[in-house]
């Protein structure tokens, strides 16, 4: 199983028994990310084959909340994989960064102009040890345009991404370990027969977009930061 790293983590929180903590927002962070998806967005393009893909997920998802009011799920127009993230520290940073960042998102467009395109296929449900619900992906094109990145742009090396997902939900209140593992054991049912969409069909990713959030769960986009940070495409190749 790919990432099976991630359900072995979850496995061994569920066996000790303890209780599941309530994700905490630290507000005082602001995130800076190229993104796909994120309908709420309109800058710069939106992707079109995403549409149908999000209503799937938001389906899949209504039923999930209904059994498990702990978790919050994410509305369909904020679904999002996250393809680099840039930056990711305390306000007073960004604000001394701000004209470097700019420009590396200017030569992270560039790079991606050159890719022209990625696809991603995803393809299984996770619990995630911290509570978290997310969707994984596989793409070597994703992992290549990555590699192409850190190695021209000097982003902070903990911030490198090793995996591909769209995050649905995200624990919102404390709960037991019996609770979280029902949880666990519904994703794990549902694992064959979830029919999200056409398995050989992946997700191309055309025009992503740079995405400025408050938070450090990128809870909050910045919409007037957003719109400046996009504006670093150059022409866009198709």
């Amino acid at each position: 199983m790919a990432y099976e790293f991630l359900t072995q983590a979850t496995l061994k929180k569920l066996a000790t028994g303890e209780s599941w903590q309530q994700q905490i927002n630290d507000e005082s962070i602001i995130d800076i990310s190229l993104n796909m998806g994120q309908l709420m967005i309109s800058q710069p393009e939106i992707e079109e084959s995403f549409i149908p893909f999000s209503q799937k997920l938001m389906a899949y998802c209504d039923q999930l909340a209904l059994k498990f009011p702990f978790i919050e799920f994410a509305q369909p127009q904020e679904y999002h994989s996250t393809l680099l993230t840039i930056f990711n520290q305390q306000n007073e940073q960004f604000k001394l960064q701000r004209p470097v960042l700019l420009s590396w998102c200017h030569e992270i467009a560039k790079i991606f102009n050159q890719t022209k395109r990625i696809e991603i296929l995803f393809n299984n449900v996770v619990l995630t040890s911290n509570g978290s619900v997310i969707l994984t992906g596989i793409s070597k094109e994703l992992e290549q345009f990555r590699q192409k990145v850190y190695q021209q742009i000097p982003i902070d090396n903990t911030l490198h991404k090793n995996i591909i997902h769209i995050t649905l939900g995200r624990l919102c209140e404390n709960t037991s370990s019996a609770e979280m593992k029902t949880l666990y054991d519904e994703l794990e049912l549902s694992r064959s027969s979830l029919i999200l969409y056409d398995i050989n069909t992946p997700i191309v990713i055309r025009h992503p977009k740079f995405v400025v959030s408050k938070g450090s769960l990128s809870s909050e986009v910045q919409l007037g930061l957003t719109m400046e940070f996009n504006q670093l495409w150059p022409f866009r190749c198709y």
